[in-house]
């Protein structure tokens, strides 16, 4: 993902040395940058949830405990909740960055990449 570019712009931009202190700009951009991990992690156990699931889901069809179509159900399911975190995830991820150039004083617009 791209937090590890955040994280290094976070520490270049926001503060010093030590710990940021409360309530401070530096503070509240490690503690969104930690908010953002968490989210990550969050589609990462989906993720492996939905691996996991492919595999169970294969064993169910094939000895006949369940069919194709309730499998497909079930994974399409938990895509849709790894896509909602991710559109989450990104969105956030795009706030904290503009707030980032933001207070670095950039007087510049962040570049958008047509990827993203």
């Amino acid at each position: 993902m791209r937090l590890l570019p955040l994280l290094l712009t976070l520490g270049c931009a926001l503060g010093g040395d030590g710990p940021a202190t409360p309530g401070s700009a530096s503070a509240q951009g490690a503690a969104s940058a930690a908010q953002l991990a968490t989210q990550a992690a969050e589609i990462e156990a989906l993720a492996q949830q939905l691996t996991a699931l492919t595999d169970e889901s294969r064993r169910k069809v094939e000895s006949g405990a369940s069919t194709p179509e309730a499998e497909i159900a079930q994974m399409r399911a938990l895509m849709a909740q790894i896509d909602e975190k991710n559109a989450k995830l990104q969105a956030d991820l795009a706030a904290l960055e503009a707030s980032t150039h933001t207070a670095a004083g950039d007087p510049a617009p962040p570049v958008v990449d047509p990827k993203r």
